[in-house]
């Protein structure tokens, strides 16, 4: 299961692509991977330059 880690993980991304296109249509598909993907570059930022430990 190790070993196939990846695999799984790229086919089930594949899997709920595919859905979202079938069930949303194309640009709202792409307008809600744009907007995750830019969420995880602000997460990311924002763990990176320790902005949360402000908050604590």
């Amino acid at each position: 299961m190790n070993q196939h880690k990846y695999i799984l993980i790229g086919a089930l991304n594949g899997f709920t692509i595919a859905i979202l296109f079938l069930t949303l249509g194309f640009f709202k598909t792409i307008l809600l991977l744009l907007f995750t993907f830019a969420r995880c570059v602000i997460g990311w930022y924002v763990k990176k330059m320790s902005l949360m430990d402000y908050f604590k």
